[in-house]
């Protein structure tokens, strides 16, 4: 899973990274006493797992969380900062007294607000820390220094009632009850699967969804999530969820939803699990990748196709296609299951394929995340049409009927 969005602009970002190696005080606080302090979280190996929570403070400006080699320099391996009035998250490493270069970029969006409580857990790999924060997959940092010479754990800022647990995990993220799977909404009916060919498609994204508009914002007053779905759509990353054995034959999967004013990319994966680490099993991946040109009109995107098994990416297939994706339009995506392989069909047009590496059966979670706005996701038919020997979504290119 890569969290490759959100870097900022390189001047800002090459600015930013000269004041702080130059002003390393800025990784002080006025109060040195940690909010929280144990030094004796050692020995480290993969699947150990630091989950460590408690409440922001009404005015928090920033806090950390460090993972702190017991040497005579105290060597931080990892550093996590989040700063609420830039509304990101540094990662960095400190070795003899020098901070690294700060990694700010992630696809998550920022999940911290003054007042709540928050819920951070830190997984380590072997390759890796793995962060999340509340519930949901961040960042990962790779290793700068040996983790497996970390003996203390400290949380420093505007933070209070703070604890840790650790744990040694089987799996990753720890899950929190708004971070669970949406239940994907089933509309099927195996005693009708057959239309008149004079059926049309009903369009379900409603009409203010085409109209671009300034974000949505919420006054201090207000209490928070009186927005219904209606009115925002779908948070990413989504996660749905699947009975098994759904996809079948005659079947699709429909997303709806809108693709950002300046996309770089989204993927959608059938995969099975919500896991992060280990790795899902991934049916299938599918990846539009936008061309500059895409910037226009044109909706050109390099489409990536992929499956993830046996411990790796199966060989990518990748195409350079007008998507019918255009930035700032709404968007009607159907993943078609046929004998033998995914059919993609966007506004009802045949957009690629990619045949079946592992049985569609095993999926059970949809996994959607990148540059678009999400609106819904059901599971459809994909019937028969009266007096045709074809589906309502069927490749042109293997029949010359409709």
């Amino acid at each position: 899973m890569n969290c490759c969005c959100g870097k900022r602009k390189r001047g800002e970002k090459e600015s930013y990274q000269r004041f702080t190696n130059e002003d390393a005080s800025f990784y002080e606080y006025a109060d040195a006493v940690p909010k929280y302090f144990n030094d004796q979280i050692g020995p480290l190996s993969e699947g150990i797992s630091f989950t460590v929570s408690g409440n922001l403070s009404v005015n928090c400006e920033r806090f950390s969380i460090n993972l702190v080699h017991n040497n005579v320099t105290r060597d931080v391996a990892l550093h996590i900062n989040p700063r609420l009035p830039q509304n990101y998250i540094v990662r960095n490493t400190k070795v003899q007294d020098i901070w690294g270069s700060e990694e700010v970029s992630s696809a998550l969006p920022f999940l911290l607000s003054r007042g709540d409580k928050f819920s951070i857990q830190v997984l380590v790999t072997d390759a890796c820390y793995m962060i999340s924060v509340n519930g949901q997959h961040f960042a990962t940092y790779t290793h700068k220094i040996p983790y497996m010479d970390v003996h203390i754990l400290e949380v420093k800022g505007d933070v209070s009632n703070v604890e840790m647990q650790r744990t040694l995990v089987l799996s990753y993220p720890q899950r929190l009850p708004e971070s669970e799977a949406k239940n994907i909404e089933l509309h099927i009916d195996d005693d009708i699967d057959e239309i008149d060919a004079s059926v049309e498609e009903t369009v379900k994204i409603p009409h203010e969804w085409c109209l671009i508009s300034a974000p949505i914002t919420q006054s201090d007053s207000s209490p928070k999530s009186t927005l219904s779905s209606n009115d925002l759509g779908l948070t990413l990353p989504y996660y749905g969820a699947l009975p098994p054995d759904s996809l079948v034959e005659g079947r699709c999967l429909k997303i709806e939803g809108r693709v950002r004013l300046l996309p770089h990319s989204f993927y959608i994966n059938l995969q099975k699990g919500q896991d992060i680490w280990p790795h899902p099993q991934i049916a299938f991946h599918l990846n539009p990748r936008f061309t500059k040109a895409s910037s226009g009109a044109i909706g050109k995107a390099v489409v990536c196709r992929n499956a993830w098994l046996e411990g790796a990416w199966a060989q990518e297939e990748r195409s350079e296609l007008d998507t019918n994706f255009r930035p700032g339009r709404t968007f009607s995506l159907a993943i078609v299951c046929t004998k033998t392989a995914y059919e993609v069909y966007v506004n009802r047009q045949f957009m690629t394929d990619f045949k079946y590496k592992l049985s569609p059966a095993l999926v059970d979670t949809v996994y959607i995340q990148g540059d678009v706005k999400l609106w819904n996701v059901t599971m459809e038919q994909n019937p028969l049409i009266k007096g045709k020997n074809v589906r309502l979504y069927h490749n042109p290119l293997y029949t010359d009927e409709y």
